[in-house]
């Protein structure tokens, strides 16, 4: 069994991510290993305004929305943390793309294993792709999915 020195968990506030969180915490417990904990917040997209550029008022009130989007994330995240007793070194929120952030942040700390959540798809969801799976694909590192069931 390999020995993980830095774990990297990533949070959506679903069940399974929750699930996840537990599971990394347990690993980080047994492997005496740096947790990480990640939220990546994405931002609604606006297809009609896709070709203009946003500046001015407008770009301040995207900015804003940002900002605010960030804080909650990190508030609430901060909480899930501190309720489950998890002593997590490292609890980050970023904006972006899950699948690109998650794997992007594993190569910055040089992450060892990523822990995400697994949610059971069906049909167009499972075609499209999951976030698990990008990221599985993806990685530098060993990925753990641990599932609703787990």
């Amino acid at each position: 069994m390999a020995h993980y020195r830095t774990l990297l968990v990533a949070i959506d506030f679903s069940t399974s991510s929750t699930k996840a969180l537990a599971r990394a915490q347990a690993l980080a417990s047994t492997f005496d290993a740096t947790l990480h904990v990640l939220h990546v917040t994405e931002l609604p997209s606006y297809p009609v305004l896709e070709d203009v550029a946003i500046t001015g008022v407008a770009g301040a009130w995207v900015e804003e929305l940002a900002d605010k989007a960030v804080a909650a994330a990190e508030q609430r995240l901060t909480k899930l943390v501190a309720e489950a007793g998890i002593s997590a070194q490292h609890v980050k929120v970023v904006t972006g793309v899950p699948r690109l952030a998650i794997v992007a942040e594993a190569k910055a700390c040089h992450a060892d294993l990523i822990v995400v959540g697994r949610r059971g798809l069906s049909g167009l969801q499972r075609l499209l792709g999951s976030t698990a799976d990008s990221v599985l694909h993806d990685a530098p590192c060993d990925v753990l999915a641990v599932s609703l069931d787990d």
